[in-house]
């Protein structure tokens, strides 16, 4: 998801979204919604379980699409050395990883700057959670 967010998307934005599905924005979306939802129902909320389920499921869908047509179809949209860059930034980003997982969450987290932009969507519609953007800096 991160190498998604990080150098696919950007990759395809400088190139004009060239040849890029429909399918493969709805899923992002419905990703990104997924996830705005999972961050304003905390565990312990009776709408958690659900919101996990249906961020599990926006989850695979995505990478399903990313493996299938997303990076695919990179190789006709990017000349070969920008392709070479891309795929070059998302080495390096997994092998910022340790054998032991992720990196822990911390404000250096990439993860981070993915729930920040989420908490930022939500903020911009207060009408989106009982109590508006008080609630999102609650959880």
């Amino acid at each position: 998801m991160l190498a998604r967010e990080r150098f696919l998307l950007p990759a395809w934005r400088k190139v004009g979204w060239k040849d890029l599905s429909s399918e493969c924005l709805a899923a992002h979306f419905d990703f990104k919604r997924a996830l705005a939802d999972m961050l304003v129902s905390p565990p312990g909320k009776p709408q958690y379980v659900g919101h996990l389920a249906a961020f599990m499921r926006a989850t695979a869908v995505q990478r399903d699409i990313d493996q299938r047509i997303l990076v695919p179809s990179l190789r006709t949209a990017l000349p070969l050395a920008e392709r070479r860059l891309v795929f070059n930034d998302i080495e390096l980003l997994y092998a910022s990883h340790t054998a032991d997982g992720p990196p822990q969450r911390s404000e250096a987290s990439p993860w981070h700057d993915l729930v920040n932009e989420a908490q930022v969507v939500l903020s911009s519609l207060p009408s989106a959670m009982p109590g508006g953007a008080d609630q999102l800096e609650a959880t």
